[in-house]
């Protein structure tokens, strides 16, 4: 599991790699089962036994160790390895420069079986390369970005999932090297081989190919939305709201809360922070409506059409009920218990299980939210904890999920302080 290959995003499923098999199942007309394992040696195993008919782990075509019974599909995707310089003075035209005279670091773990050898030859010049064993690129890439003098050598898709590119002192030179992004099939399975090829031809001509492309390597931030200008003075002592006034849906919410004996406005400030009370909001994911509702939980808490106001908040108050009954066993204080809850309607209640994992793992407080889980949960976008045998669902888009809890708990005390 990995941000490429397959990840869990509230409670459905995500993933560059899940989404172009996805596609080839429909097409084949038969149900996708994903299986999620730790690692290659599974896979290859699976693939043996004929448990799996594809593997997918961004495989790239320069890989040339794998398995002699193996063959790779037709590639769905191309990335170029590119070098990242991170100075604020380094220019598209100093970059070169640059490179010869820094130190060069290079991630083994993305960059397996690279013939470093030829990028030597490629400058004509002794580099000094380092190789480095410990850290992915995503991890070296938030680190080197507040050095001088440092090169880091990555694939171009790995530095675009980075957003580096936002920043001014980071500059990128390509190197003559590209990969391509493909599946893993059993050699001896010519049929499913063809079939797959000829469906991801297909694919690649379609529009859908580039919207599945651009959601994952381009427009990788989840929804954003704008605030109104009623609530671009949130810190303006004199803002007054009348009753009732925070959206037309409040008696709605108070109403579908009522039950659950749950605040109405820590809802309203989810919903505000989900979709900005707009019942027609889709995410790139699939999220829906006003609470931004993935469809397998509005199914699982009665909701049939998520576009549908009233249905969307009767079961994303019903979810919340679910996750606060859950946390409400697990930690004491009801401060906490709150930030559990949000967290855990935005990632979902298992990415949040694996952080306090992780926190008793390493001494932390499993109970406690700022501080101790946080901190662990936003180390679930790097592989080494990610992949951690106490992590059950793997990666996760934790930086999503920290704004979100403390944008929700900021609207929520905001309405308490101004809504009577």
């Amino acid at each position: 599991m990995n941000p490429i290959s397959f990840f869990y995003y509230k409670n459905g499923y995500a993933g560059f790699e899940y989404e172009i098999a996805k596609y080839i199942a429909k097409k084949l007309d038969i149900e996708l089962e994903v299986i999620p394992v730790s690692n290659d040696s599974i896979l290859y195993k699976m693939l043996q036994r004929g448990d799996i008919d594809l593997a997918a782990n961004n495989y790239l075509s320069l890989h040339h160790s794998y398995p002699s019974n193996f063959s790779y599909t037709a590639s769905y995707f191309q990335s170029n390895l590119i070098a990242i310089a991170f100075n604020e003075d380094t220019t598209k035209e100093n970059i070169y420069k640059h490179i010869k005279s820094s130190k060069i670091i290079v991630p083994t773990s993305d960059m397996e079986h690279i013939p470093f050898q030829r990028m030597k030859e490629f400058y004509s010049t002794d580099l000094t390369i380092f190789l480095d064993d410990t850290s992915s690129s995503f991890e070296l890439m938030e680190h080197l970005v507040k050095q001088d003098s440092v090169t880091l050598i990555t694939w171009d898709y790995l530095y675009q999932l980075s957003n580096l590119n936002q920043l001014n002192n980071v500059q990128t030179f390509k190197i003559d090297m590209a990969c391509k992004m493909s599946f893993l099939t059993a050699h001896d399975n010519h049929t499913l081989l063809d079939t797959v090829n000829s469906l991801i031809y297909s694919l690649l001509q379609t529009k859908k190919c580039k919207t599945i492309t651009d959601k994952y390597f381009t427009n990788n931030q989840l929804l954003t939305v704008e605030e109104p200008e009623v609530e671009k003075n949130d810190n303006k002592k004199n803002i007054k709201y009348k009753k009732g006034a925070i959206s037309k849906y409040d008696e709605v919410i108070k109403l579908c809360c009522k039950p659950y004996h749950l605040d109405w406005k820590l809802v309203a400030a989810i919903i505000y922070k989900e979709s900005n009370f707009n019942p027609n909001v889709e995410s790139p994911y699939g999220a829906s409506g006003l609470m931004q509702l993935m469809p397998e939980t509005g199914k699982k808490f009665g909701a049939d059409n998520l576009f549908d106001p009233v249905q969307n908040i009767k079961a994303g108050t019903a979810y919340l009920n679910y996750l606060k009954s859950y946390w409400s066993k697990k930690v004491t204080d009801s401060t906490q218990v709150m930030y559990f809850v949000i967290a855990s309607y935005n990632s979902g209640q298992g990415h949040i299980i694996d952080a306090q994992n992780l926190a008793k793992k390493y001494n932390a407080n499993p109970n406690v939210w700022y501080d101790h889980v946080e901190r662990y949960l936003s180390l679930l976008s790097e592989p080494k904890y990610y992949k951690d045998i106490d992590c059950k669902l793997g990666y996760c888009k934790a930086t999503e999920t920290l704004n979100f809890v403390r944008n929700v708990t900021e609207k929520h005390q905001f309405y308490v302080d101004h809504v009577k």
